[in-house]
């Protein structure tokens, strides 16, 4: 095999593991609710996510590359230990309610499968995740392969199911085309977006590269792995979107539960769809556990002084709380509908991206931190839409959960 395409196969394949472990339940469930509602008419925000999310995933990776110190310890240093402090605990808000929405994942797939309540499922398999972070890390690495296999597979799944859907193509072009949205959907479109652009998983990049001790010599190659990796899991979330408009919305089926959300792949797959898509979607939930969980214990970690490495026992303490809150809150959740708990803790967590959104910004933006290595001014003016599009969300998110909860 030629060097030069064996390089390349190298560099799909982290880029599509990163898609499979990014495409958690949150993703699957608000994409698919939201196509089976609005059909195709929102596919340019998951497209200007997507974009975004690249963005900001460079930039960090960039910042991370070149700066020695954490993040955090650069924010301190610059402005003072409470705004580090203040990140961190964003950081901890925002996976705390992707937990939720974790928990709430696993428990669907296995209430489809083998029946028994979700919350139960959900508190069975935060127990398995916290014994996996202290005491069978070897296990939980070879099974997690197994897991991003299933998410695969049900990504194939879903691709191959788009053919035999066929659905029109007018539709589907005109769905990228920006329009005005009803603001009763507006929880739908914060929840895309919390999880299509998640700026966190972007600043948690910064550490990434310096835990890989990635100098500057290995950017260009830290961005041929964003790249592929991003534009794969926006191409998934457009073909989720697209199918889900075209099956789901086609039979007028609202997203109630996993199974609706199966109904998906029965144009490929027939009565058999249910099985792999809940196979797919516990793959998906479960194999966020640890790393959704350990993304927000090193951040908070790190701003407090007392840990900043994935490895720290401070983060792994923390990584325990964030589980915890995350089941807690969904089994009292238990009661009410899985798939808008779902959407409304990811919608939440909108709220409390725009600083770190203007910190990565900011920082990367610094000459006497970044060198030459600042990025261009379209790159800064892509960034700052994106900043200017989480802030405009957020603003509206909080509105909206406002009226809901006094009138």
């Amino acid at each position: 095999m030629p060097d030069n395409i064996r390089q390349f196969i190298r560099s799909i394949g982290p880029g599509l593991i990163i898609a499979a472990v990014v495409l958690g339940p949150g993703s699957i469930t608000a994409i698919s609710a939201t196509g089976s509602v609005l059909g195709t008419g929102v596919l340019w925000i998951v497209l200007l996510s997507g974009i975004f999310m690249l963005t900001y995933t460079i930039l960090a990776a960039r910042f991370g590359s070149i700066n020695q110190q954490s993040l955090m310890t650069i924010v301190t240093e610059r402005y003072g230990r409470w705004l580090a402090v203040l990140l961190g605990v964003c950081a901890f808000v925002v996976c705390a309610g992707f937990q939720c929405g974790n928990n709430l994942g696993v428990g669907m797939a296995m209430n489809a499968i083998f029946g028994g309540p979700i919350w139960l499922w959900a508190i069975v398999f935060t127990v398995l995740a916290i014994t996996f972070l202290f005491y069978f890390k070897s296990l939980y690495q070879a099974l997690e392969r197994l897991m991003m296999g299933l998410v695969v597979l049900m990504i194939v799944a879903f691709v191959s199911n788009l053919v035999v859907a066929a659905p029109a193509p007018g539709p589907i072009l005109a769905g990228f085309i920006p329009s005005v949205i009803e603001s009763r959907y507006l929880p739908n479109i914060a929840a895309i977006v919390a999880t299509s652009f998640s700026v966190i998983a972007a600043m948690f990049q910064v550490y990434l590269a310096q835990e890989k001790k990635w100098g500057p010599e290995q950017i260009r190659e830290g961005m041929r792995d964003s790249t592929v990796g991003i534009a794969a899991l926006t191409l998934i979330s457009l073909v989720v979107m697209i199918t889900s408009a075209a099956v789901l919305g086609s039979r007028g089926i609202q997203v109630k539960s996993a199974a609706d959300m199966a109904a998906q792949l029965e144009p490929l797959l027939g009565r058999s769809a249910m099985w792999l898509f809940c196979m797919g979607l516990w793959g998906a939930s479960f194999s966020s556990f640890l790393g959704n969980a350990v993304l927000g214990g090193t951040i908070l970690s790190d701003s407090l002084n007392i840990g900043g490495k994935v490895s720290s026992r401070a983060t792994k303490y923390i990584a325990v709380v964030i589980m915890l809150i995350g089941v807690t809150v969904a089994v009292l959740s238990s009661r009410f509908s899985p798939v808008n708990v779902i959407i409304i803790a990811q919608a939440f967590t909108v709220i409390t991206v725009p600083l770190a959104a203007f910190m990565i910004l900011w920082l990367s933006s610094k000459r006497e931190l970044m060198g030459d290595r600042v990025p261009k001014w379209w790159v800064k003016l892509i960034a700052l839409t994106g900043f200017a599009a989480v802030c405009l969300l957020s603003y509206n998110t909080v509105i909206q959960l406002a009226r809901r909860l006094f009138g």
